[in-house]
């Protein structure tokens, strides 16, 4: 089975876990489909910082394909779903012809994509770091911001503002505070939050020049 057959049954995997989560809590529906856009996107950005930093890029999309298959089938929510992913999907992964030693790489990157920490012993693979890097570009991503400000859409301006702001804040300590670990995962976040901090200051911008000009 080559890589491009093995990726059509991880996405056939993942989005059967996503759809009978959404038959069991249909309020859960529309998150659960951005879930599995977020999916994608972090394989997106795996693939690319992966064939920059030099690692096995077999192993970087597989994990980033079911890197939140605990949060897809509505088993997990918190800091722990990635240990939980991880001991879902290694049956599977012997199912569709990985080795021990592959299974074991992919389900390490799996575990310790949201905070680092595994429950079982391996070493800290580039894999895993990439895996955890391209999750982290995501979660400041255009579409989050749009999702998170679309809230305000319809209330008054000041509340968008306000809402605004306090996303700048988000952005600006996220870049001091959120630990990247490849070199061409820290360019990638710093690119993503500096076209999020542009925005946010010139909608901020925009609102306060809302008022008569000056004579």
């Amino acid at each position: 089975m080559n890589l491009k057959e093995k990726m059509e049954k991880v996405a056939l995997f993942a989005k059967e876990k996503r759809d009978r989560a959404i038959i069991k809590n249909p309020d859960y529906s529309a998150r659960l489909i951005y879930r599995w856009q977020h999916t994608l996107r972090v394989a997106q950005y795996g693939k690319i910082l992966a064939e920059k930093e030099g690692a096995e890029i077999e192993i970087v999309l597989i994990a980033c394909l079911l890197h939140d298959i605990a949060k897809l089938s509505d088993r997990s929510r918190d800091v722990e779903h990635g240990r939980i992913g991880a001991k879902m999907v290694r049956p599977f992964l012997k199912e569709i012809g990985y080795s021990d030693e592959d299974a074991e790489n992919i389900c390490y990157a799996i575990a310790t994509h949201v905070d680092g920490k595994s429950d079982f012993e391996h070493p800290h693979t580039l894999e895993a770091k990439i895996v955890s890097d391209a999750d982290k570009i995501d979660r400041f991503s255009n579409y989050r911001t749009t999702v998170a400000l679309g809230k305000f859409a319809n209330d008054d301006y000041e509340s968008l503002i306000l809402a605004a702001r306090k996303r700048l804040v988000r952005f600006q300590k996220a870049r001091r505070e959120i630990r990247i670990q490849t070199e061409n995962g820290r360019k990638a976040f710093d690119e993503q939050i500096s076209l999020q901090v542009v925005y946010m200051e010139r909608l901020i911008a925009d609102y306060e020049i809302s008022v008569l000009p000056k004579i």
